[in-house]
């Protein structure tokens, strides 16, 4: 649990967009993955499996409470992935671009949003993608094809 409850919460707070209820969401994940540990069939990494436990618990959370989807800006997602940039000018620009990716993504319609946020914030494989959502790998590509189709289509790059 220790090893992988930051992760776990990650999941939850970008999913439930409120830090409170990633809390007891977390718990509720390492519940749902002690009682089926035994099911665990080693077919995937364990930190996988944990992590398709997570995205679904939350994801029934987020449809149960039937609230609209809030989730953090892209500039939480990328504030350590990049090196620190030397001027206040460049950093303020790199925030700003962060902010509007994310709205832009945000604004993407299920399952493309969460497709787009498991393979480019979370660093997901399509593999990995395909075994958290339950679809096939085509099937995640062909998502992925369409999100970036979207986000052209309004005139954002965002790659």
């Amino acid at each position: 649990m220790t090893r992988y409850q930051g992760m776990v919460y990650r999941v939850c707070v970008k999913i439930t967009g409120e830090p409170e209820s990633a809390k007891d969401m977390a718990q509720e994940v390492f519940i749902k993955a002690y009682k089926a540990l035994p099911s665990f069939r080693g077919q995937s990494s364990f930190s996988t499996w944990l992590y398709r436990i997570a995205y679904r618990t939350c994801l029934d959370f987020k449809r149960a409470n039937d609230r609209e989807w809030k989730h953090r800006s892209t500039a939480d997602y990328t504030e350590n992935d990049y090196v620190t940039l030397q001027t206040p000018e460049h950093a303020a620009l790199r925030k700003e671009t962060s902010e509007e990716l994310g709205e832009s993504v945000n604004s993407l319609a299920e399952p493309y949003r969460s497709v787009v946020q498991l393979y480019y914030f979370n660093r997901q494989t399509y593999q990995q993608i395909a075994e958290v959502k339950g679809v096939s790998v085509k099937t995640v590509e062909s998502q992925l094809y369409r999100a970036r189709q979207i986000m052209r289509r309004k005139g954002e790059r965002w790659e």
